[in-house]
């Protein structure tokens, strides 16, 4: 049966993040400048220097957020300055992005034939909750937001595009939840080494996870992500089982209680996740 999202090989979805970033950190180490994939890679690390939290960087700022040489970024920067994804300010010496780069996003949300749909159903569950809800797409250790609705008693959190992290919300753990054991060992090993410090702690929280979305459909995460953040969330499994994302339905501790959250609404984000799952 064909994907709506879009025509994918037939493979594990946790396997290949994992083989993924093991194939991406080796052709990161090629020193050769010739080398076309490592310089790729090389250069995908500078544009993700970039955040909101740092709109203007230098070549400086640049090689310590991504680890390269400076010599290394500072072609890398020329390079993209040219191509049009970073502008350059002679008198700070500093790059930012430019508008260019959101053309590579939009082609991705573009062709996922099922957020037109999803988005509809999003809406109508934020306007009822009052909650933010948003769609995710995994890659670890975090999750990434394709979509995002606003509810009166959350009208803001996050956008389109926001990185959030797969070992301590609701978001990440639904969709690790929807994991097989293998697939789902393999993603935890990614977030084990991310999470070195704390792993424990975090490990039990996302294996009762597993057991809720198992049991109710979806999970909670209350206040461990963010202070005063409380959410829940439900994988998305498409027919085939190739493609594995999540919902989630977030609000702040002081607007809904926990228990109106999961007892009122969790029940209607696992129908909606359910429903969704089975137009993929």
């Amino acid at each position: 049966m064909q994907n709506l999202l879009y025509e994918e090989p037939d493979f594990d979805q946790g396997d290949v993040m994992a083989g993924r970033r093991s194939a991406a950190t080796e052709a990161r180490k090629g020193t050769d400048p010739a080398n076309p994939s490592g310089a790729l890679l090389r250069g995908l690390d500078v544009l993700q220097a970039f955040g909101p939290d740092k709109e203007r960087l230098g070549n400086a700022e640049i090689a310590a957020a991504t680890g390269l040489p400076k010599p290394t970024v500072s072609r890398l920067t020329r390079a993209l300055v040219d191509a049009g994804y970073l502008d350059y300010e002679p008198v700070g010496g500093k790059y930012q992005l430019r508008p260019r780069v959101l053309t590579l996003g939009f082609s991705l949300l573009s062709n996922m034939k099922i957020l037109p749909v999803a988005h509809e159903q999003l809406q109508r569950l934020a306007t009822a909750s009052g909650c933010t809800v948003s769609l995710a797409w995994p890659d670890a250790p975090n999750m990434i937001y394709l979509d995002r609705c606003p509810g009166e008693v959350m009208p803001y959190f996050f956008s389109v595009g926001s990185v959030i992290d797969m070992a301590r919300t609701a978001t990440g753990h639904a969709y690790l939840a929807s994991l097989d054991a293998p697939a789902r060992a393999a993603v935890m090993d990614v977030l084990a080494r991310d999470k070195s410090d704390d792993w424990a702690s975090v490990e039990a929280a996302i294996q009762r996870a597993v057991r809720d979305v198992a049991e109710r459909g979806f999970c909670m995460v209350d206040t461990a992500w963010r202070r005063n953040i409380r959410g829940i969330a439900a994988p998305l499994v498409s027919r085939d089982g190739r493609t594995r994302m999540s919902i989630n339905c977030v609000t702040t501790t002081f607007a809904m209680p926990a228990e109106t959250l999961a007892e009122k609404w969790g029940p209607v984000l696992a129908n909606t996740a359910q429903a969704l799952s089975d137009r993929l």
